[in-house]
């Protein structure tokens, strides 16, 4: 059985705290916006391998693409 580590340390930089406080910005306090974007990354990841995209432990090229909101009438 592995040991559960219950606290990480990773050295901030001005590039991880802009990150962090644009996660923030949902409303999330700076523990739960790390935990949520370690899980979102290692899904992305996961399900990257699981398609086949990259082999397990390399990380792929990705591209993003978003559906354009919709504006209202008077914008």
């Amino acid at each position: 059985m592995s040991k559960t580590v219950k606290n990480h340390s990773a050295m901030k930089t001005d590039e991880s705290e802009k990150a962090l406080k644009i996660l923030m910005e949902t409303g999330m306090d700076q523990s739960t916006a790390i935990r949520w974007a370690m899980k979102f990354t290692a899904n992305v990841l996961e399900a990257a391998w699981l398609a086949g995209h990259e082999d397990r432990g390399t990380v792929p090229q990705m591209r993003v693409q978003y559906k354009v909101k919709e504006r209202g009438a008077d914008v």
